[in-house]
């Protein structure tokens, strides 16, 4: 137990709420537009890694412009 790493949970502060990301974060703009890539091809089951790679691949591409 004295080697496992501490967690949030156990730093004391019970009942803090962890600290949230700000909403227009890379990962949270890849989220929401691969959520949506998946909604839009039907929900498949087994494709996150596709529906991800495809939103950053959109979103990158959207920067470069």
């Amino acid at each position: 137990m004295a080697n496992e790493p501490l967690l949030e949970s156990d730093s004391g502060a019970q009942g803090d709420a962890p600290a949230e990301k700000d909403p227009g974060t890379k990962d949270d703009r890849i989220r929401e537009r691969a959520y949506q890539i998946w909604v839009d091809e039907g929900r498949p089951d087994g494709r996150e890694l596709d529906h991800w790679l495809r939103a950053k691949w959109e979103l990158e591409g959207e920067r470069a412009r």
